[in-house]
């Protein structure tokens, strides 16, 4: 009887991790994509992350900056639509990410509502799978949010505008990060 129920534990295991995970299960929104007069859908693990780091950063070089504020995520997943007219979408389409954050004890850092608009900020604070969960919604605009990884609001600060991360209300800009020094020259040919 034991040993049968150590088989049901080592094979429940890998979904009793996924649903505590901090990388949420967002919807299949494509279908909102042939409505959207724009749509942005991101979707980078920690290694593309890394990876693509330098290239995102400006493609001036690495900024060591934004190197630093990635080096602690495992991933960025992010839903944008803008619609020319509004009706494009249900909330009904977004209520089961909602329902996962408010099942796996996210904390709401930030909630306003204004008849239509509907703008949630969600945090899991957890040393070693933590996470944020944005949402925006307006009648002509979605956007969706999961930053997985170790996010706190300085790192929030320095991913808006970057990489899809919209400059998110309440959360000051970071500072531009401070100009590369210039490379050095190269010596005089010698005189022949």
């Amino acid at each position: 009887m034991k040993r049968m129920g150590l088989l049901l534990v080592l094979a429940f295991a890998p979904a009793l991790v996924l649903a505590q995970s901090a990388r949420l299960k967002l919807p299949d929104l494509s279908g909102l994509a042939s409505k959207a007069t724009e749509s942005v859908d991101i979707d980078m693990d920690g290694d593309t992350l890394r990876t693509a780091g330098a290239f995102l950063s400006g493609g001036g070089g690495v900024d060591p900056q934004f190197a630093e504020t990635v080096k602690g995520l495992q991933g960025i997943y992010l839903k944008v639509f803008s619609f020319d007219k509004p009706g494009q979408y249900s909330m009904r389409d977004i209520e089961p990410v909602l329902a996962q954050v408010q099942a796996q004890g996210w904390k709401k850092l930030l909630s306003v509502r204004d008849k239509e608009d509907r703008v949630e900020m969600w945090l899991r604070d957890n040393a070693t799978d933590g996470g944020m969960f944005f949402i925006a919604s307006e009648p002509k605009e979605l956007v969706l949010i999961n930053i997985v990884g170790k996010v706190d609001l300085e790192t929030l600060r320095r991913l808006q505008g970057r990489m899809g991360v919209p400059v998110l209300p309440g959360v000051p800009p970071a500072p531009p990060a401070p100009p590369a020094p210039p490379a050095p020259a190269a010596p005089p040919a010698p005189a022949r």
